[in-house]
């Protein structure tokens, strides 16, 4: 008889992290299911809608590729997305600003959504492994010489990271129950995502980088020194395919969450690394401003400015070099010669 096709779905899977762990994950030819690694026959990119901008041609023209578009919050969605030999990346989620905005709907978009997700697949794949990015958002205000680490008791004080807080619960619940292989990422600022701004309250951390790269002035809602724990979209997506493909439940324990190891940098460090970037190579720079917004400058004060990984970082998840690096890492691929596709080496 045939194989069964072996599925990877990433919810969420038309954002920029969806569309960089896509390309990953196609580039390895690998899924997990029921502690087995297999060629991956079919990746399924869940979302909203079709983004603005085109997707990429390489993801387009890979026939495992298929699309899928509506709301997860619809009942019968997530019973639909859930298959049988499936592995699922989940990243759908309403940002801090909009979850912040309207906290009832981000409720259903970042809680209730996992929730009918897992039911979902304890059902239809029983034991299928499950991979929810949470937040360093979660720990709450945190001094720097006390970075917040997998035992730190967590007091969140955003809509955005309270939410996460009860995902990271549901997830050791549904893992302790054997129901899901269900296992989480604590991601930090996600660095440097090019095109336009999205609605999180810390996309100035990429602005900073992004916008003086392109000869533009920034104009920054938060204190250019305010300082949060940031990781290279490189560095997160081989995080999630370490976590996904080569960390077993043995080795995650009763605590299914992971904090990404992650440098602590401030929007002024990484314009400074970009300017010293756009110096080396002859290109114009723009300024930075500061026009403050309460509301940004208060959720971003309520998140811990640096995280301890090193429980990470002991299961062969990787670790930026520096701000340098980082901004580096995002030229070689949007800056310099525009290059599209990410590096997998």
């Amino acid at each position: 008889r045939l194989d069964r096709m072996v599925q990877l779905l990433i919810t969420g899977g038309l954002g920029f992290l969806g569309l960089q762990a896509a390309r990953r994950f196609l580039w390895r030819n690998a899924v997990c299911t029921h502690g087995k690694i297999k060629p991956l026959t079919q990746l399924t990119l869940f979302d909203e809608h079709f983004p603005a901008t085109p997707l990429p041609r390489e993801i387009v023209d890979d026939p495992r590729v298929r699309v899928k578009t509506g709301d997860i919050t619809e009942d019968g969605v997530a019973e639909e997305l859930a298959e049988e030999d499936i592995a699922v990346i989940h990243l759908a989620s309403m940002v801090s600003g909009d979850s912040e905005a309207n906290p009832k709907r981000a409720w259903k978009v970042n809680v209730e959504a996992q929730r009918q997700l897992l039911e979902a697949l304890s059902k239809r794949a029983p034991g299928a492994r499950f991979l929810f990015t949470s937040s360093t958002a979660t720990f709450g205000p945190m001094d720097a010489d006390a970075p917040a680490g997998d035992s730190t008791k967590q007091l969140p004080q955003n809509t955005y990271g309270f939410h996460k807080v009860v995902c990271e619960l549901m997830i050791n619940e549904y893992a302790r129950r054997g129901l899901v292989d269900a296992r989480a990422l604590r991601l930090p600022v996600v660095v440097v995502r090019p095109g336009a701004p999205n609605k999180a309250l810390t996309t100035c951390w990429s602005s900073v980088v992004r916008e003086p790269l392109n000869g533009e002035d920034v104009h920054l809602p938060v204190h250019a020194d305010s300082v949060l724990p940031v990781a290279s979209y490189q560095v997160v997506v081989r995080a999630m395919e370490r976590l996904m493909l080569d960390v077993d439940a043995a080795q995650l324990g009763l605590d299914r969450t992971l904090t990404v190891p992650s440098l602590s940098a401030s929007p002024r460090q990484l314009y400074e690394a970009a300017e010293r970037l756009a110096r080396q190579h002859g290109r114009p720079f723009g300024a930075l401003h500061e026009s403050i917004d309460a509301t940004a400058a208060r959720v971003v004060r309520s998140m811990g400015s640096s995280v301890d990984g090193s429980r990470a970082a002991d299961l062969g998840l990787p670790q930026d070099e520096s701000a340098d690096s980082i901004v580096k890492a995002y030229a070689d691929d949007y800056v310099q010669g525009g290059v599209e596709q990410l590096s997998v080496n």
